[in-house]
């Protein structure tokens, strides 16, 4: 008889779970590969659990307390399982915006005549850690953007061309070592191993972005509580990844200063009754908590149209920075031409009208793509960052993502434990 046995609870390998870390929430997803993909409707992924839990413990990318940290990763894990009945053991992770850099670098390769070969590609990606980054950051995803092939330029895929040099122009993106480290040690108390670390503009690309979008060129704003994550496609290749330390929550916080309410009332208040259409009544009135009080007969009768204005101010002042943050980056213009929003912030309503009228380009709102399942959540705009790292997962299990930039140091020991606990 045997020592070791399978668990019953255990993860079967076409099985993978996303952990979206934000400011505001911690949402997890456990999913598996739809083998029933029907190409009109385009569905690869089928949901078995998803929960989200208030995020204690990080604002942006920082750590401030790394206990909260792991209850709320630990509370939305826990739910996500009884939802999908299985027990998780890895899982892939986002990096938040705010801790991001991009470093575009060239390499070249020589090739003696010979025909360009996979071989040739991979050893384009190879670069010097500590001098393209410096010692203090980690690589996390490295990125092809266009080859020359002597003097073809620009060239998207130069398999089998013959040539002497292949040059390869490369996006780098990386995030702090410490905050990785943080971040693998919560995992690790909270029990879980770490697949891989995505940036997190680029997750919510995968979800949001059509593949013509990326051809033609776009950018997409990712609307958080805290953020707003920026992230330009040209070609099919991201060319340019960016943050602006802003979001819907500036809205929630105007709200709650200026009826002298609590924050939670505030966000209430401002997922009822928040639009920037028109102007409303100034006779018709909300009754608000105020700050302190835990009763409805201490509620003070506000003008609806006073809050309308508290939302719209903001908001105006929330597209005014993206304007000013997109016009001061070295970005292409091509890819400001048209605009895709998502997150929990872009479902404001109005808030794409005014947007579209500020910039003159196309936009749109974005909701998850190739994504079935339990729940109304998945097919929303908050949603996207997390089902983005559920299509990251996915492209990863059938070999078709790059691989991923950050080492993996795993000994002996190491793999023999992650063996046992799979196992016993």
């Amino acid at each position: 008889m045997s020592f070791f046995k399978a668990k019953s609870q255990s993860i079967p390998s076409e099985t993978f779970a996303a952990l979206d870390i934000g400011s505001s929430k911690v949402c997890c997803a456990i999913a598996k590969m739809n083998r029933e993909i029907t190409p009109e409707k385009g569905i690869t992924v089928k949901i078995l659990g998803v929960a989200s839990h208030a995020a204690k413990g990080i604002r942006g990318a920082s750590i401030i307390n790394l206990d909260d940290l792991e209850d709320s990763i630990l509370n939305g894990i826990h739910t996500a399982e009884q939802l999908a009945k299985q027990t998780i053991h890895n899982v892939y992770v986002n990096l938040p915006a705010e801790s991001l850099q991009s470093h575009f670098i060239s390499t070249k390769i020589s090739l003696h005549g010979q025909a360009v070969r996979e071989s040739h590609l991979q050893r384009a990606l190879e670069v010097n850690r500590n001098q393209t980054v410096g010692p203090s950051r980690r690589i996390i995803h490295i990125f092809p953007i266009a080859y020359d092939v002597d003097d073809n330029t620009n060239v998207q895929d130069p398999k089998g061309m013959l040539g002497d040099t292949l040059t390869t122009r490369l996006h780098i993106v990386s995030a702090p070592a410490h905050l990785i480290a943080n971040l693998s040690a919560c995992l690790g108390r909270c029990h879980l191993d770490i697949n891989a670390f995505v940036a997190g503009p680029y997750a919510a690309a995968l979800s949001s972005l059509t593949t013509d979008e990326k051809e033609m060129g776009v950018t997409l704003l990712d609307i958080g509580s805290h953020s707003i994550s920026i992230s330009s496609f040209y070609n099919g290749n991201p060319v340019y990844l960016g943050c602006i330390p802003i979001g819907g929550n500036a809205i929630t916080q105007d709200i709650a200063q200026g009826l002298n309410t609590t924050p939670s009332q505030a966000e209430r208040l401002k997922t009822l009754y928040g639009s920037l259409f028109g102007a409303a009544d100034d006779r018709e009135t909300i009754l608000v908590t105020q700050l302190g009080e835990d009763h409805s007969a201490f509620a003070n009768p506000v003008s609806k149209s006073f809050l309308m204005h508290i939302i719209k101010a903001r908001a105006e002042e929330i597209i005014e920075t993206i304007e000013k943050t997109l016009s001061s980056q070295p970005i292409d213009p091509i890819v400001l031409q048209r605009f895709v929003i998502t997150g929990g912030a872009s479902q404001l309503q109005g808030f794409r009208d005014i947007m579209q009228s500020r910039f003159n380009k196309t936009v749109r709102i974005a909701t998850p793509n190739g994504m079935q399942g339990i729940g109304d959540v998945i097919h929303t705009p908050a949603f996207s960052l997390c089902a983005g790292l559920l299509h990251y997962a996915l492209r990863d299990h059938q070999g078709l993502q790059l691989s991923n930039a950050l080492e993996k140091q795993k000994g002996t020991f190491k793999r023999l434990w992650n063996w046992i606990r799979n196992h016993v």
